[in-house]
């Protein structure tokens, strides 16, 4: 198991997004966090920029899948997107997930 990373500047894209998971099985456990930060340092100063952050549990071979399809969704800007993995779970989690994501 992993825990998709996403995160976007569009709130938008962050819902279609997970919109597009739910309905396709491809995660659980789907949430978005609306308060994130990101510095950004140029020569002199430090900007705060605004992001969009979705996170999900999935299965780690379902990632390949995952990021195409989200390249070929036709964001303007494509969202940032990378894994974790899940290192240690409870068993009866991991089977509960495991019935809820689609079949690789």
């Amino acid at each position: 198991m992993i825990l998709l990373h996403i995160s976007s500047k569009n709130e938008q894209n962050i819902i279609k997004i997970a919109q597009f998971i739910h309905a396709e099985r491809l995660a659980v456990d789907i949430s978005i966090s609306t308060d994130a930060q990101r510095l950004v340092f140029d020569e002199k100063d430090i900007k705060k920029v605004q992001l969009f952050k979705l996170l999900a549990k999935t299965k780690a071979l379902l990632f390949p899948t995952i990021d195409e399809k989200i390249r070929n969704m036709g964001f303007e800007v494509l969202p940032e997107i990378y894994s974790t993995p899940i290192i240690h779970m409870d068993w009866e989690q991991v089977s509960s997930l495991s019935h809820h994501i689609k079949l690789v």
